[in-house]
């Protein structure tokens, strides 16, 4: 994988990691101490609500639907999508699985079918095609993709 795309990924990473952070920080100095994330409560649409077109990207945080905007052809891993954290072109999708290893290796499969360039490791997988780079990371019971489409 060309290192000007895993750098462009772990930026990514490390931005979307961040915003994470600043989004669930409380003030402690209020008595009814509250997470300060306006953002992740506006970016949820009630049920049929349509999503309002806006000048800035959405931001998701905890979100569990995968993004509309994820890359035509993008196969996603097998298991439960249990968190979507980032913002348009930029997210981070965390899928539990009872096993991790075989989700990760069948996972790099489809990428591989799908014309994705393929660097592996027995517990991340990085995959680039075209202007989409992907990071997979394996945890004992869960995979983490990181993805940045530009």
């Amino acid at each position: 994988m060309p290192k000007k795309h895993a750098v462009r990924l772990l930026t990514a990473v490390i931005i979307a990691g961040s915003g994470l952070t600043a989004c669930s920080q409380t003030n402690s100095d209020t008595p009814e101490a509250k997470p300060s994330s306006p953002a992740a409560a506006a970016s949820t649409p009630a049920a049929g609500a349509q999503p309002t077109p806006s000048a800035t990207p959405s931001v998701v945080v905890n979100g569990k639907q995968k993004p509309a905007d994820l890359p035509a052809g993008l196969p996603l891993p097998q298991g439960e999508l249990t968190s979507v954290t980032g913002t348009t072109g930029t997210y981070v999708l965390t899928y539990t699985t009872s096993d991790a290893t075989s989700a990760l290796a069948a996972y790099a499969t489809a990428l591989e079918s799908a014309g994705y360039e393929l660097d592996r490791s027995p517990s991340v997988v990085h995959a680039v095609k075209a202007n989409v780079n992907v990071m997979v990371t394996k945890t004992p019971a869960a995979l983490q993709v990181a993805l940045v489409a530009e």
